[in-house]
């Protein structure tokens, strides 16, 4: 099986070549796209992933946009009063920039009650020319504060996160409120508890925060209706191609079926050159995405090693099933066309 497989590779190296190449640049699209799918996903919501909650609790009618939502510091005791709540943290958010003379960043303001004095940015801050001690505008509101240190907390809507505490942030948006509340709870039905307490609130689990993150749905699920399109093509060109190659030799077949080989190992090697050619084309265009990734911002292209193998193994999925069509020429080959006879 194996040797009728690469004895036919080794015999048609360009043509294998060309079609190992052809699901090569299919492949390089999808981890690319993969890629930028996980990538630009992270930036939208990686910092809202990183809270340590069950769920968060907005403004009636935000429809999970904390830059939409206020709400009173007292609803904080009437949350912590609801069956099934564990803690309540308020949360304020802004998105603003920090200003240090010609310097300006944009970032995504988290405060808690818990943050530390001044302001702590997530890492991918640290090239923007920014440093622990700098004194920074806030803007709006040209509210100074002092920068403190970086730590991992993600971004929000392509922002960098800033950590800050939350006096500081009602000094900054002149308000004595908040913009939600982070809650913990036993179970989903807590959320439920507490908007029927709170009419005014509509709490979400924090899955639903992150799908209702601005744009985050809409980014992600464009890009990832295009790797359907890319699965799709992928399938149609392996099936085709394999398809064409299947008739081209219908004769030799034909020979190998009147001598005696079995359907098994036509199929067999068949599809081994099928799985071989698809693999070699996959791991061509798994190297050559990793290599555009390494060019590209960091907090754009995230190819995560499991997020790549799955891709991978989805290609040779595709490949296979794109190729099953021409398996049905094995069984149905005619060996007396080996003697002269047409179909």
């Amino acid at each position: 099986m194996r040797f009728l497989a690469w004895r036919e590779v080794r015999h048609a190296p360009v043509r294998f070549g060309l079609i190992a190449g052809l699901v090569a640049l299919t492949a390089f699209l999808v981890f690319v796209l993969t890629g930028l799918t996980v990538g630009l996903g992270a930036a939208d919501v990686s910092g809202l992933q990183r809270l340590p909650v069950d769920g968060v609790v907005y403004a009636k009618g935000a429809d999970g946009d904390l830059s939409r939502s206020s709400l009173p510091t007292s609803d904080k005791a009437l949350i912590e009063g609801v069956d099934g709540v564990t803690d309540v943290q308020p949360l304020g958010f802004t998105m603003a920039s920090l200003t240090a003379g010609q310097r300006s960043v944009p970032v995504a303001l988290l405060a808690t009650d818990n943050a530390e004095s001044g302001v702590v940015l997530d890492n991918q801050a640290r090239d923007k020319g920014l440093s622990p001690g700098d004194e920074v505008r806030a803007q709006p509101g040209n509210v100074p504060l002092k920068i403190t240190g970086f730590a991992d907390l993600g971004s929000i809507q392509h922002a960098a996160v800033a950590s800050l505490p939350l006096k500081d942030w009602q000094r900054l948006r002149d308000a004595a409120g908040v913009s939600a509340y982070m809650v913990s709870t036993k179970d989903d039905e807590t959320l439920a508890a507490i908007a029927k307490a709170l009419p005014d609130t509509e709490p979400l689990t924090k899955a639903a925060a992150i799908d209702a993150v601005p744009g985050y749905q809409a980014e992600t699920g464009t890009i990832g209706m295009i790797r359907t399109f890319l699965y799709a093509g992928a399938a149609l060109l392996i099936g085709v191609v394999f398809w064409i190659l299947t008739l081209q030799k219908e004769g030799p077949l034909a020979v190998l079926r009147a001598t005696g080989a079995s359907r098994r190992l036509l199929v067999g090697a068949y599809v081994t050159q099928v799985l071989a050619t698809a693999l070699t084309g996959v791991l061509l265009g798994a190297a050559a995405g990793v290599a555009m990734g390494a060019v590209m911002p960091s907090n754009v292209f995230v190819l995560p090693p499991g997020e790549a193998a799955a891709a991978g193994a989805l290609l040779l999925v595709v490949a296979l099933v794109g190729a099953a069509a021409s398996v049905r020429r094995l069984f149905t080959v005619d060996p007396l066309l080996s003697l002269g006879r047409t179909a």
